[in-house]
């Protein structure tokens, strides 16, 4: 089971990233669907709307994109950055936060810190979905530049990249 969870984690990150780099269409912006935002969010679920507004109540300044196998909004909030997926049929599927070590968990924290005190945090990536989360924190020391994986207080050392 945590095998499965890591492998999914790792591939909706690595999906949502060719993704949004690839095959997003912007919803409301030039050279995309249609130019008005107020036209084409009719193309966006009705059942993703009203889970994301029931969810996130406060934010405004979201924007929505039709990506290849159903919807994302994207938001930053208090200096999180947030996507969140939906199917086509305007089913939640995954939340994914970026933001920097000032944000993380202090346990997730403590955890990473404990191993690699040195270590300066230079990113989060948490994903949740299907009632689990996972962190990808990201830490570079003097030699190396690492990714650290947290699920259920475990964890694991991700992948490494020796500096030159």
């Amino acid at each position: 089971m945590k095998k499965y969870i890591s492998l999914l984690a790792v591939s909706v990150i690595a999906t949502i990233s060719v993704c949004a780099q690839n095959r997003l269409m912007a919803i409301g912006t030039l050279g995309t669907v249609n130019e008005s935002p107020a036209d084409t969010k009719d193309l966006i679920s009705i059942k993703a709307l009203h889970d994301f507004n029931k969810t996130y109540k406060t934010v405004t300044n979201e924007d929505w994109y039709i990506i290849q196998k159903g919807f994302m909004a994207k938001f930053t909030q208090q200096g999180i950055q947030h996507r969140i997926i939906y199917n086509k049929n305007g089913k939640w599927v995954a939340t994914f936060r970026y933001y920097n070590e000032d944000q993380l968990p202090a346990e997730v924290r403590h955890l990473v810190k404990s191993t690699w005190y040195d270590a300066a945090i230079r990113q989060v990536s948490e994903v949740s979905f299907g009632g689990k989360t996972a962190y990808l924190v990201s830490i570079e020391d003097n030699t190396s530049l690492k990714t650290i994986k947290v699920v259920n207080n475990e964890m694991e050392l991700f992948q490494e990249m020796v500096k030159l």
